[in-house]
């Protein structure tokens, strides 16, 4: 794989040329149709759930990301549109192997199929989130504070790295919620520009990490160790707290209240275990260092912040971290699984490209 990335940086274009190509004849490719299968299917267990406890999807109201003054739009639009600008300038730029204008139809399809996919999925989750206290008013933050407890030198080491940081990172408060939607944002754009070798990897594995996250979120739910103490950022605390009173008020309110106000708190669903960062983000930076990307050392930088903050801020526990990177690692390994058929195409298509230069 290194090997095939060393020797084919000056033909990566035509390769991707080629496999646009072979991948033209069909509407979905195997990968793509299992991921739109699997989407199907945590649609279907969701309505399942729905239905079980009485409760109604609700649709978002405007509202802020918690932890960050932004429209929870702004991530997902600004990727789209951003996408469209730079392919479309990419094209114009490009004096070799041009794609065709069908080519170039055909990206244009895939990234905003799963685009729309991923924008699908994450509203499905923010439904099953906010269910969380109907289906499982359960509750084990006690026994993973004591997990806190038992590693309080861990936490004050992520402490005092996180207090350096604030005398040199500008707007520190943040950077937990920024830096994810940043990476994110990067790793979309810059996947899809060049051969687009783990572009699609990288986006499926988001889609199944987004899947499998809320479902787990039932099993031994937490609200998070806000509850037992207050961290050092006082943006993340007052989100905390508020995310903390929509909790109670599904657990008062049931599946009735959700129905009529669940829109209103789209995005204040409050679940601690695991942590989807940091699981999330290890998918985008694994590929995005796989893929050797000019972005990989930010992504980086960012895992490693986000980690951090997210113990420190207390948004999660220390258990929580393992849990979802242990996440993170099943879902690459079955992204590698059913991208197997693509990433052989895509090496087929690179030695074609190869051949016809040195033909």
């Amino acid at each position: 794989m290194v090997d095939w990335q060393k020797a084919e940086g000056g033909r990566s274009l035509a390769a991707s040329v080629e496999l646009d190509k072979a991948f033209s004849r069909r509407l979905l490719p195997p990968d793509m149709l299992a991921v739109t299968l699997t989407v199907i299917g945590f649609f279907a267990i969701a309505l399942v759930i729905a239905r079980i406890w009485g409760i109604d999807f609700t649709f978002p109201r405007p509202g802020k990301i918690p932890g960050l003054d932004a429209n929870y739009w702004a991530p997902p639009g600004i990727a789209a549109i951003a996408y469209l600008v730079i392919q479309l300038a990419g094209r114009q730029l490009i004096r070799r192997n041009r794609p065709s204008w069908a080519a170039f139809g055909r990206r244009l399809f895939d990234d905003y199929y799963l685009l729309a996919l991923f924008i699908f999925v994450i509203y499905v989750h923010f439904n099953i989130k906010m269910w969380i206290p109907v289906v499982n008013p359960a509750l084990y933050d006690a026994q993973y504070f004591a997990v806190d407890q038992a590693l309080r030198p861990l936490i004050d080491l992520f402490a005092w790295i996180r207090a350096w940081g604030a005398r040199i990172i500008p707007a520190v408060d943040i950077w937990y919620q920024a830096a994810f939607f940043a990476v994110f944002v990067l790793s979309f754009l810059t996947h899809s520009i060049g051969n687009r070798r783990w572009h699609y990897h990288n986006m499926i594995g988001l889609l199944l990490i987004e899947m499998v996250g809320p479902l787990s979120y039932l099993f031994a739910p937490a609200v998070g160790p806000f509850i037992f103490e207050q961290g050092p950022n006082r943006m993340a605390t007052t989100a905390e707290l508020t995310m903390y009173e929509v909790y109670k008020q599904v657990l008062a309110g049931g599946g009735a209240w959700v129905s009529e106000n669940g829109g209103h708190y789209f995005a204040q669903p409050l679940a601690a275990m695991p942590s989807l960062h940091v699981g999330a983000t290890f998918v985008i930076v694994y590929y995005s260092v796989v893929a050797r990307q000019w972005v990989s050392p930010l992504a980086v930088l960012a895992f490693i912040w986000i980690v951090i903050e997210s113990v420190v801020a207390r948004w999660h526990y220390l258990v929580d971290l393992p849990v979802g990177l242990l996440l993170a690692v099943i879902v690459i390994f079955v992204t590698n699984r059913l991208c197997r058929t693509r990433q052989g195409e895509i090496d087929r298509a690179g030695g074609l490209a190869l051949a016809g230069r040195h033909g």
